[in-house]
Formats: structure tokens, sequence, C-alpha cells
């Protein structure tokens, strides 16, 4: 990612019940998480988050446990991007479907 932010990482964050406003406030001011979507499974939400380095990462991580709603946390790093967002394909193939049944 450009600005210098070279490690991606996705933590998967357990949340106290009720508290995803707060939660979500909390996250939305650290400049380093880029996403967060509610999830079904383990965990309660999924952030997408960056850093400039492993020492970096860990101050964000570190940003993101200080919210005491936050019960648990599992981060994984991301090692390299073989797929970056897309949405072209996306349009195309819809556009696609719209010729075949218009």
């Amino acid at each position: 990612m450009a600005l210098g932010y070279r490690v991606t990482a996705f933590a998967n964050l357990e949340i106290r019940q009720g508290a995803r406003d707060r939660v979500t406030a909390h996250l939305a001011a650290i400049p380093e998480v880029l996403e967060v979507h509610t999830i079904t499974g383990q965990g309660d939400l999924l952030c997408r988050l960056v850093a400039r380095d492993n020492d970096d990462l860990q101050r964000v991580v570190d940003g993101l446990v200080a919210d005491d709603d936050i019960t648990r946390t599992s981060t994984v790093v991301a090692l390299t991007c073989v797929l970056p967002p897309r949405v072209l394909p996306l349009v195309h193939a819809a556009a696609q479907r719209e010729g075949a049944s218009g």
C-alpha cells in the first residue's frame, strides 16, 4: 500500500454484547483501520489494518485493544496480495447478464 504502509493485517475481534456502536466509533478513530465488517462464525468484527512495519502493527493492535468492549483479538499478517481489490469484472459480468436478459 502507498504512503509507507507496507504491512497489511486482518484482526478478528470479539466484542461485548451490545457494544458494536461504541467499538465501531473507537475503530473509526484509528486511521490505520481501513475497513470493518460484522461477520458470522468466530468473532464479531473483521478489520483490515495497515502499518508501516511489524513494530508499528503492534502499536495499531495495542490501540485496538485499548477499548474495554473488545474482549479478544486474533490478528493475521498478509504476506502478499495476489488479487487486489477490484470491481470492474463484477461490472462487466452484470452488464453481460443485463444484455442477455434484455
